[in-house]
């Protein structure tokens, strides 16, 4: 069946656009991404909320919440009765960002066409910050998985697709009104489902909204180089594609703590929409710039202390006690250093106000922190002014002095 380059045509079962060779290479390919290029394996820590799910799968009891969603952590539990080898889960983790890539390129080949589906699939192999997160267990890339099936098969597939996929990540509801009513009524009952799991949100969700200093984050969606994805707009689908990459950005900037792990599909539309380009220059060189950003990302996989941080704060004093110092974190009950946040909107009143980089915030963890740190760099004028070096030989924090930019 010949696929138009306008709309999406109507099937009455799912079919794909990609030649069974082609979905092979494919799928092998960001399986050789995800284990053997990005992650190194003597490097591999379970950081942070992701500990949670290693947790479940040692068979350890983990209390539900929006940090351990239920049905993740019985997943998780199940795999660790074959093994208690927690590379397991990296590995699962690649499996399913390895099917994510190739459900861009079935989804983009039925929306454009089938040559555009197959640079879509490259360019996401290839996109750094799916990567990467295909090579955590946190429970980022099995619900990104199962929105992208969903848009792929569409129909009652995508009904029961984002029900699933919002049982394992509630606010993945919020992508799904660009499935159609089936998919939009899949993503309300997977998130009632959430909350019928006995899943516990934390206290003061949803107090307040983040635009005001979300907003500029629009390098969560992917690398510079992916702004040659506005050659690839035109008619039909294409401007859908773009209009998907804009409303991911709008919702996730929703959220205090918003990351690239936010904004995984709208990166993933975009990279649709570069591969839909009539000039196959813009899909080449998208795929050159992205291939770098993931070599550098590889290098910063939970990358040790390499003393730059150190080197900056050698001949710096201590904080200046008058100083007030705030940390890159959201609002958090019962947290010691406030958040950033109180000062980006006035309600801090101190005439030295300072953030401590260390070297985490530069290294891509499971955790996020190089996010937040980019947030910080791209909110705030910094001076480094002071520095702090443990006693006992911890990473060094170098005190930068905070301006509002804007």
């Amino acid at each position: 069946m010949k696929l138009s380059s306008g709309t999406a045509p109507k099937y009455h079962r799912p079919v794909s656009p990609l030649r069974p060779i082609h979905a092979v290479v494919l799928f092998l390919s960001a399986l050789a991404v995800r284990i053997m290029w990005v992650p190194n394996w003597d490097r591999l820590v379970f950081d942070g909320h992701e500990s949670l799910y290693r947790d479940a799968f040692l068979g350890e009891s983990v209390r539900a919440s929006t940090q351990a969603y239920p049905l993740l952590t019985f997943l998780y539990g199940c795999l660790g009765s074959l093994s208690q080898d927690p590379r397991i889960l990296i590995l699962f983790s690649a499996l399913v960002g390895s099917f994510a890539v190739l459900g861009t390129a079935v989804w983009i080949g039925r929306w454009v066409e089938p040559k555009a589906g197959l640079w879509a699939g490259v360019l996401v192999c290839l996109l750094p910050e799916h990567a990467a997160w295909s090579t955590s267990a946190y429970n980022v890339v099995l619900p990104h998985a199962l929105i992208v099936w969903a848009f792929a098969l569409g129909g009652r597939h995508a009904m029961l697709l984002a029900s699933i996929a919002a049982t394992l990540r509630i606010e993945t509801a919020l992508l799904t009104p660009w499935l159609g009513w089936k998919g939009l009524v899949g993503g309300l009952i997977g998130a009632g489902g959430s909350l019928s799991f006995g899943m516990e949100l934390p206290p003061g969700l949803g107090d307040s909204l983040a635009f005001d200093f979300n907003w500029p984050m629009l390098s969560y969606l992917g690398p510079p180089v992916l702004i040659l994805s506005l050659f690839g707009l035109g008619r039909g689908k294409r401007w859908w594609l773009f209009a998907i990459a804009l409303w991911v950005h709008g919702v996730g900037s929703a959220f205090d703590d918003y990351g690239a792990r936010h904004a995984l599909l709208g990166g993933v539309a975009l990279c649709g929409l570069a591969a839909s380009a009539r000039s196959m220059w813009v899909p080449i060189i998208v795929t050159a710039g992205l291939g770098w950003n993931t070599v550098e990302l590889a290098n910063d996989w939970y990358a040790p202390d390499r003393g730059t941080v150190a080197a900056k704060a050698v001949d710096l004093p201590p904080p200046p006690k008058p100083c007030v110092e705030v940390s890159e974190e959201p609002i958090l009950v019962g947290q010691k250093i406030p958040s950033h946040i109180h000062f980006f909107r006035g309600t801090i009143d101190a005439e030295c106000v300072i953030w401590g980089e260390e070297f985490w915030h530069s290294q891509w963890s499971s955790r996020g922190l190089a996010d937040r740190a980019e947030r910080m760099r791209l909110l705030y004028k910094m001076e480094p002014i002071a520095s702090y070096k443990p006693a006992g030989g911890g990473p060094v924090r170098l005190y930068h002095r905070l301006e509002r930019r804007w």
